[in-house]
Parts: structure tokens; sequence; C-alpha cells
């Protein structure tokens, strides 16, 4: 009997869960919150399209049915010479194989304006705070930050949006957004966020912000668990895999989505589409390694669908270069992500 262990259950995690099929394979899922809430839709829960209970599954309903075992916990360290996953508690858990699909960073929340949604179980604390600051802002000029800051503003939140960057890096759809953001009444500075003294936000023009909550979707940093475990990373620190997303070392670890760089294509984006189309691929390479078969390998779509809510019943489709704005893609957004959780709810 060989064991998989998942670590974390973010997308991929999530199909493997409940496709993992396999009678010499036991399946052990460790996750740091019984619910994994889905990021697609924390642009509706700031503008108050969801409840939060919509917006989450339960990871450890959802791997009793498929017959996984379930370990709350989150992990500190790997060991690969003795195959051991060491968690922060002491615990340490064996394995034959390991996954990860952990996600990725954005800042340590080590002050109480500091929000963070990542780890996402972080996010009802995180809004929370974030609607009671009287002066909240947003720092980032991507697709989250953009769709964040339409959102909250669309509820009623007063944002300030930092950015430093054209919107959504030059994209063409960038001035229509800038354009929607304006009209929602977003305060948005064209400048660099440089640090955080106490409630003074400083910017690189010597201008300051006084803040009371500052959320920051500037792109995704790296754990510190692969460095930490001593696996090759890049220089990010987010661990290096092959085609087959197997660790370069070690061809019992396998890692996908934001922790991961594939090695053949890394400036594939760090987002939630990727880990859905490497989903797939995990579960037949994991089962097909057990079975020691040749693996499989993934090739990153050249572009992919992203839908952008903008708030009042508003999304912004983009595929490529194209883009547009109405009220039919928000409807196609709702329809999307609702779908996606319907997946995996039990």
């Amino acid at each position: 009997m060989k064991r998989i262990v998942l670590v974390g259950a973010g997308h991929a995690h999530l199909e493997c869960i409940k496709q993992g099929i396999h009678p010499d394979v036991d399946w052990m899922v460790i996750s740091p919150s019984r619910y994994q809430y889905y990021s697609g839709m924390f642009s509706g829960l700031a503008d108050g399209t969801y409840r939060l209970d919509e917006t989450r599954i339960d990871v450890k309903a959802l791997c009793e049915r498929h017959g996984k075992g379930w370990v709350e916990g989150r992990v500190s360290r790997i060991d690969a010479t003795t195959k051991q996953i060491i968690c922060q508690s002491g615990q340490v858990v064996p394995y034959d194989i390991v996954s990860f699909n952990i996600g990725s960073n954005d800042w340590e929340a080590s002050t109480p304006i500091r929000v963070t949604i990542k780890p996402n179980y972080r996010v009802e604390d995180a809004f929370r705070t974030f609607r009671n600051a009287v002066s909240p802002v947003i720092i980032g000029s991507g697709a989250a930050a953009v769709e964040m800051a339409a959102s909250f503003q669309s509820n009623g939140t007063p944002v300030t949006l930092v950015h430093e960057e054209p919107l959504l890096s030059g994209h063409p759809a960038g001035p229509e957004l800038a354009a929607r953001l304006d009209r929602l009444g977003v305060n948005r500075i064209v400048d660099r966020f440089e640090k955080l003294d106490g409630k003074t936000a400083r910017l690189r023009s010597g201008r300051s912000l006084e803040t009371d909550a500052v959320l920051f979707l500037g792109g995704a940093t790296a754990h510190e668990l692969f460095q930490v475990s001593g696996l090759y990373c890049d220089d990010r620190g987010f661990l290096l895999v092959h085609e087959t997303l197997q660790s370069l070392e070690d061809p019992s670890i396998f890692a996908v989505g934001d922790c991961s760089t594939l090695l053949a294509y890394p400036e594939t984006p760090k987002n939630g589409v990727t880990a859905v189309r490497q989903a797939p691929l995990l579960v037949q390479n994991l089962i097909r390694f057990v079975n020691e078969e040749p693996l499989r390998t993934f090739r990153p779509q050249r572009y992919y669908l992203t839908l952008l809510a903008l708030g009042h019943h508003q999304a912004t489709l983009l595929y490529g270069r194209f883009y547009q704005t109405n009220r039919l893609s928000w409807y196609f957004k709702q329809w999307i992500d609702r779908r996606f959780v319907k997946k995996y709810m039990v």
C-alpha cells in the first residue's frame, strides 16, 4: 500500500480528492483549515453577491465522502530523505508520494492593519477589517486589485487604490477599467508603495497616506516551505517542476498551481486557471507514478479566459487582447463560479 499525501486543498487537489481512486493507495490531505474558500468568488463576497458559506468547500466532509484521510495542520518542512512531512504542531506524516497545492503568499499580517487573504481561510476576518476601516487602501495593478477595488467600492466601502504600473500591465482594457474605477469613485493614486510605518503608507514620490487597513494585491510571493526544506526553487522561492509536475530532484514530489514554477514555461501566470487546468493531469500522473507508467506532460495554454466583476452587475471578459464589459459577462462569471463550487459541495 502506497501513501499519497496532498498538502493543501487548492483547485487541483480538490479534483484529486474527488477523482483519485486506486486500490493500493492510502490518500491523505493536510490542510490548515477545514474549509477551502474559492477565491474566484471573493469579488462577489466583497460586493454583496454571496454569503461567506456560499464561497467555501468543506474539505473534511469531501475527504470523508471519497475515502480520503484528512489532517488539520500547517506543514513547516519536508524531509525528502526520510519521506516525511513535518507539521507546525510537531506531527510527522510519512509519505511515498507527496503533492503540494498550497497557493502563494502576499504579505504576512504582522500588524492589525495589514489585511491578507492568503491563506484564503483568512478571508472572513480580512474582509471584516477592510469593510470597517475608515481609510482602506488596496495596493496593486493586476486583475485582483482592480476587481476588489471595484467590488468593495460598489458596495459602499470607500477604497483608495495605489498602483505604479498601468492597470493589467498595459492590456488594451486597462484604460476602460481605470475609467470604470473612477466612475465608481475609487480614489486612484499612480505611485509606488514603499512601506508601511504604523498607520502611514509611504509612497515613492514622498507622499504618505494615513490608513487603518491595507490589502496588498501586488503579486504572488513564495512560501518559505520549499527553501527551508532544501528543495530546488526558482529565484523567487517557488518550487521548480518539470512538465510532469514533478520536482526537479525528487520525482516523488509533485507541485501545482501558484506554489510552483514550470521549468519549461516559467512565465506561466500564477492564477487559479493554471491550477484548474493542471488538475486532471495531476490525478493521472499520481496514479501513473504508483503504477510505474510513463507520465504525461502539461503545456499551459497561450490564452485563457478571465472574468473581472466590476460592481453593479457588470463584468469585463478578457481573452488574449480581446475584451468586453457588460452585464452578460457578469452573469457568465456567476455561472462559472457557482458551478465550480457546487462540484465539490457535500
